[in-house]
């Protein structure tokens, strides 16, 4: 068991209380950007993330200055803030809007509760009032407004890496200045991000929907309930395998379709494998099940067999609250699924053929697979007979075959 801190704060303040926050957790960020960014911090680089802020979020400039004013004007400070262009990154993540009695969204954050910044905030800047979960000191992973507006983020499965900014900073500015869906869907429509992610939204009045966002292309907006670490078709095999990317998303589609689903019910499924993660050794365990409700305005993280942190805009508490993540409430039979151990995503190229000694990797990972538990048992039996005969099998194929094992359509290149 990880035994992990959770902290709440308010910052209605940046000079102190903002601050506090940057004092707390910049020098890791500093020492990660500095490491990833080497030659690429520098006064022109400075210069042109200033000027894409000012030009494509004007209404954060205020914003910004405050926060390189509390900084001290460090400058390797003052270009990260400006959420442009900073080092690749992935996290993995399930999300789902269930829409009952009151519209509501359910995700699961995954990565390494060691480099997360484990802190939920709630600001009231430029007039519009925030809680969430932060990230990059002033993004967020997730949250909702006062206005009714929730967002939340899942990796989109592509290692390309292109110009814009940080997912981060691309949520805060969606809740700092949107009130509903549609306004939301027209910023992220001309924010430009540096790598694929897909963001849910839901409002207040229940409208809903997925953008899923890449480097160079336009935003493709659907009306996705429910996302996992993909977007239209697999672009990374080794990710989508190494995720169960497919797996989960099937699963949310059947949960979704039934009609049936309570928030309780939908949240007890998020809570246990497939969509739970245990994976924490290798960066992507389950950090917290995070549920919003825009109507009445409250939050609250979960975890397995832990008391649930409830928040408000009415209520919200500082405190901190310390729980043991790993623990399962009902693993079964779905707790060692088609993932690809670790050292095989070292294989870059799609396309390429994978050794004799790679293929014997992946078909151990599936000798205790139970056919019971897939959608297409026969494609579970294929695929085997595949990886002991076949020597021209690649990631691509794996994928592929991955996918009509849990009966999920890839789309053709």
């Amino acid at each position: 068991m990880l035994p992990t801190t959770f902290r709440a704060r308010k910052i209605g303040t940046i000079d102190s209380q903002w601050q506090a926050v940057f004092d707390d957790y910049w020098p890791a960020y500093k020492a990660w950007y500095a490491q990833k960014k080497r030659d690429d911090i520098n006064p022109s680089a400075l210069k042109e993330g200033h000027r894409q802020l000012v030009t494509v979020m004007p209404e954060m400039q205020p914003l910004y200055e405050s926060f390189r004013e509390a900084s001290n004007d460090c400058p390797v400070a003052a270009q990260f803030l400006t959420g442009y262009q900073p080092p690749a990154y992935l996290v993995s993540c399930s999300q789902a809007v269930l829409l009952n009695e009151e519209p509501s969204l359910i995700r699961n954050y995954d990565l390494s509760p060691d480099l997360s910044e484990n802190l939920l905030t709630q600001s009231n800047w430029l007039g519009q009032e925030v809680i969430g979960t932060n990230e990059c000191l002033w993004g967020l992973d997730d949250g909702m407004n006062k206005s009714g507006l929730v967002a939340s983020l899942t990796f989109g499965g592509s290692n390309k890496v292109g110009k814009g900014f940080g997912i981060p900073f691309i949520v805060r500015y969606v809740l700092q200045t949107c009130e509903n869906v549609k306004q939301a869907i027209k910023v992220l429509q001309r924010v430009p991000s540096h790598m694929a992610y897909n963001v849910t939204l839901v409002d207040k009045r229940g409208d809903f929907a997925t953008v899923m966002l890449a480097p160079d292309q336009p935003a493709n907006v659907t009306r996705e309930r429910c996302i996992t670490n993909h977007q239209t078709r697999i672009t990374w095999p080794q990710q989508a395998v190494f995720s169960r990317t497919l797996e989960r998303k099937q699963f949310l589609d059947k949960l979704l379709a039934s009609g049936k689903m309570s928030e309780q019910q939908l949240r007890e499924a998020f809570l246990a494998a497939p969509l739970l993660s245990g994976n924490y050794p290798q960066q992507f365990g389950t950090v917290y099940t995070a549920v919003y409700k825009p109507v009445s305005g409250t939050m609250s993280y979960h975890w397995p067999e832990e008391k649930a942190w409830k928040h408000s805009f009415a209520n919200f508490r500082e405190t901190s609250k310390t729980v043991s993540l790993g623990k399962q409430t009902n693993p079964g039979k779905q707790a060692n699924l088609l993932t690809a151990p670790a050292n095989l995503l070292e294989h870059a190229d799609s396309n390429h053929s994978l050794p004799a000694s790679t293929r014997q990797q992946l078909l151990q990972s599936l000798v205790y697979l139970p056919a019971s538990v897939v959608g297409q048992p026969d494609a579970l039996e294929k695929l085997k007979q595949v990886l002991r005969a076949e020597n021209s099998f690649s990631w691509q194929d794996y994928a592929d075959q991955v996918a009509q094992v849990w009966h999920y359509s890839v789309p053709a290149d």
